[in-house]
């Protein structure tokens, strides 16, 4: 997964919790720049976009790791699968093209999944942040979703296999606190 293209590349994803298919969309994304900004969306409950497009998404059993967790799960995920990556956190407000602009910061291009109607709203929300944006693929079926994660972590069934390592610390850490 080496860095090509030119420029500081962002990704934008909620990341309840960062699993395998995060971590394809990031090295995909990472092939686009030479740098990556990762974006994490519903950073705060009073940051988080309620849209029609996918109601679920705002609602806080949907939304149980923290902004800190969330980042934890990416860092270490990625400092252990691609030491290589050059790659930074931020908080990403998508409540108004301006909130996201500030939130996210300067970067040369948004890379973008589409699976449903939610990743066509994003796309229109970040080009009118003004954000050039690629979309690296659209596809109908998730490789694993946070949902099924989420609920496998909650009920105790075997959810280890569908994150990786980094993600799996920071979840048994936070098993420990639930």
């Amino acid at each position: 997964m080496e860095a090509g293209g030119s420029g500081l590349v962002a990704v934008i994803g909620r990341f309840q919790p960062f699993h395998w298919g995060h971590f394809e969309y990031l090295a995909e994304a990472a092939r686009t720049g030479t740098a990556l900004v990762v974006g994490i969306a519903n950073p705060t409950e009073r940051e988080t976009r309620i849209t029609d497009s996918d109601s679920g998404r705002s609602q806080q059993e949907a939304n149980p790791f923290s902004y800190g967790q969330r980042g934890q799960m990416i860092s270490v995920s990625l400092e252990r699968l691609a030491p290589q990556l050059a790659f930074t956190v931020r908080s990403c407000d998508l409540r108004s093209p301006t909130l996201l602009r500030s939130s996210l910061g300067s970067c040369d291009l948004v890379a973008l999944t589409v699976y449903d109607d939610w990743g066509i709203e994003k796309r229109d929300l970040v080009r009118e942040a003004g954000y050039d944006v690629v979309i690296l693929w659209h596809r109908s079926e998730k490789l694993t979703t946070g949902s099924e994660i989420r609920r496998r972590w909650r009920s105790g069934e075997p959810w280890e296999h569908l994150v990786p390592s980094g993600t799996a610390d920071v979840l048994r850490q936070a098993g420990k606190r639930a």
